[in-house]
């Protein structure tokens, strides 16, 4: 879901990112050009009611001469038409007018000093505009310049007049750029929301696909897989779901034929072994005798496979009901005495008491007493005695661990990675189905189980869920 939202969400939200940056960027340039022709425009009109040359004579700060108060009736009137903020100055940049009632005439402009560039050209003949820019004290300033000529017949330019946008358009500005914030900012979460809604669409499906094909992988081949949609989806899990019913189908007949198999096998071991025991019987005090024992002996052996070819595989369901672990556990130290006696082995039990969970009980108990059978088979490999095997059940990380440990020969790495394969043995006489059964048994109770071998102990750790 995270790959799917970053290969849709993301690069959607960056081009509509990119596209909203572009469109503010080139609608403030327009934006900006326009409103220095509309400010260029309204001084050139206003500066054709001002004759300069009156305004020029009056000394600086003559603010109650006639001409200067005619000059500022205009300016004011103009003001209140456009909103804007008027005023005049000379070559020197020094104010000659103003529509703020707080300016100082006579007093240098500072901002139309910045403009010096701009003014050598309205002093020219031509208007012009200022560049855009932010105050330190705060506030966005723009303005407009036209000449101001000396009269109708002379054409002199003898002042600038000074057009500043109002305030209010640069909050207009702002509100645009605002609002495209906001706008940005709820596209962004629809896209956001959208890809995740069809994140979850795709995903959901494909997570029952996998927890399907991880079942199948796992063995069980019981749960139908269920169409998810109409889609290519769709048209996966019904291939999914013919192939599982093709694995049962063919599992199902192993089955059969393998248990045919032993079936046919076991009727004419029966045979051989009783009359293998009547001759031992006949030949009693015989030298020949030995050779009955043996034959009695390797037939035993061959109904042993059987037996376990037939257990591996039948592979019956697990029936889950609540088990006492110490009641379990010492089931199978007992079970497994006879093969521990003959070696001077013992078994130890640790089980903390009252520890119990739900579980076959026939099926674990033949998984633990294989593993006790192993490790007993290796403590008298190397002549141990004693309590040279533990079964122990304890919790740990929220799941229950069961542990054979053994002291023997250690198990090579290549050997440890192979253990639980079907068929494979490092012993003469052996089916390699044992501890292949165990796996089996283990993964049907949502299981894991797993091998520690070093300085001639082994520890064989089986991790079940407590729930």
């Amino acid at each position: 879901m995270v790959k799917l939202l970053g290969a849709f969400a993301v690069p959607t939200l960056a081009l509509f990112a990119l596209f909203a940056i572009i469109t503010l960027e080139v609608t403030r340039r327009d934006l900006d050009a326009e409103l220095g022709h509309r400010l260029e425009a309204v001084g050139a009109s206003a500066a054709t009611q001002i004759r300069g040359k009156y305004l020029v004579e009056l000394a600086v700060g003559e603010t109650e001469d006639r001409a200067y108060k005619n000059v500022q009736v205009k300016l004011d009137a103009v003001a209140l038409a456009t909103g804007a903020h008027l005023y005049v100055v000379d070559r020197q940049f020094v104010l000659r007018a103003d529509t703020d009632p707080a300016a100082v005439i006579g007093s240098r402009h500072y901002r139309a000093q910045l403009d010096r560039v701009e003014l050598e050209r309205v002093f020219a003949g031509a208007t012009a505009s200022s560049v855009t820019f932010e105050a330190a004290s705060g506030g966005t300033y723009k303005a407009g310049y036209a000449p101001i000529h000396a009269s109708e017949t002379e054409p002199d330019v003898v002042l600038v007049l000074g057009v500043e946008a109002p305030a209010a358009y640069f909050a207009r500005l702002d509100d645009l750029t605002r609002s495209l914030l906001r706008w940005g900012a709820g596209l962004g979460a629809v896209v956001a929301a959208a890809t995740f809604l069809a994140a979850l669409l795709i995903t959901r499906p494909v997570r029952k696909l996998a927890a399907a094909a991880a079942r199948i992988g796992a063995g069980d081949l019981t749960v139908p897989i269920e169409r998810v949609s109409r889609d290519e989806l769709g048209t996966l899990a019904q291939t999914m779901e013919a192939m599982r019913r093709q694995l049962a189908e063919r599992d199902a007949h192993m089955q059969q034929m393998l248990a045919g198999i032993a079936h046919e096998v076991r009727n004419p071991l029966g045979g051989i072994q009783l009359y293998a025991g009547i001759l031992r019987d006949e030949l009693a005090g015989d030298e020949r005798a030995a050779h009955a024992a043996k034959i009695d002996r390797e037939v035993g052996y061959l109904d042993k496979v059987v037996r376990d070819f037939l257990e591996f595989a039948r592979r019956p369901a697990a029936e889950l009901a609540p088990v006492d672990l110490a009641a379990l556990c010492a089931e199978v130290a007992e079970l497994a005495a006879p093969e521990a006696g003959p070696h001077g082995l013992e078994v130890e039990v640790e089980v903390a008491a009252g520890l119990g969970l739900r579980a076959d009980a026939g099926q674990l108990r033949r998984a633990l007493l294989n593993l006790v059978r192993n490790a007993i088979a290796a403590a008298a490999e190397v002549g141990e005695r004693g309590a040279a095997v533990k079964l122990s059940a304890s919790t740990r990380a929220g799941a229950l661990v069961l542990e054979v440990w053994n002291r023997g020969p250690t198990i090579s790495a290549e050997v440890r990675g192979r253990l639980f394969e079907p068929f494979f043995t490092t012993r003469e006489k052996g089916t390699g189905l044992g501890l292949a059964f165990v796996a089996e048994i283990v993964r049907a109770h949502g299981g894991t189980v797993e091998v520690e071998s070093e300085r001639g102990q082994t520890r064989f750790r089986v991790m079940l869920p407590i729930s």
